[in-house]
C-alpha cells in the first residue's frame, strides 16, 4: 500500500473541497440570498475579532478542533469533513507569508428554514 505525500494530500483535498464548494455555483446568488430551503446556521461562531461566541456571531463557524461543532448547520445529520492547514508560503518576490486555512464539506439531511427535512451538500474554503 502506498501513502500520500503531504503535497499530494493538500492538492487532492483542495480539489475535493473545490468540487463540493462549486455545487453552490449551480444556483447563482446562493451564497448571499436566503431561500426557504436553506439550512439554519449554528447559533454560535466567531465574533468580528475571531473570538468564539455562543450567539450572534460575525460568522457561523467554529474552529475545526475536538470539542467544537464541526458542522455549520443546525439540525444536520450526515457526513462532515474538515481540514485546518497551516504553513508558510513564499512569493515570487521572496516574501514569506503565513497562512491558516479552514476547509469543510457537509453532506446529509437538515431542517431548512421552512421547517422541511431536506438533503444537501455544502462546502466552504
Amino acid at each position: 500500500m502506498t501513502g500520500y505525500s503531504r503535497s499530494q494530500f493538500v492538492r487532492r483535498s483542495a480539489v475535493a473541497v473545490g468540487g463540493a464548494a462549486s455545487l453552490g455555483a449551480i444556483r447563482p446568488g446562493a451564497a448571499f440570498a436566503r431561500a426557504a430551503g436553506d439550512p439554519r446556521p449554528i447559533p454560535g461562531g466567531f465574533s468580528d475579532t475571531f473570538t468564539p461566541v455562543p450567539s450572534d456571531p460575525f460568522i457561523h463557524v467554529l474552529p475545526p478542533q475536538l470539542g467544537f461543532e464541526m458542522s455549520s448547520i443546525t439540525d444536520f445529520s450526515g457526513a462532515v469533513g474538515a481540514a485546518d492547514i497551516q504553513g508558510t508560503a513564499h512569493g515570487s518576490d521572496g516574501t514569506s507569508y503565513d497562512f491558516d486555512t479552514d476547509m469543510r464539506f457537509m453532506q446529509g439531511t437538515y431542517v431548512g428554514l421552512d421547517g422541511r427535512v431536506r438533503k444537501g451538500s455544502f462546502g466552504f474554503i
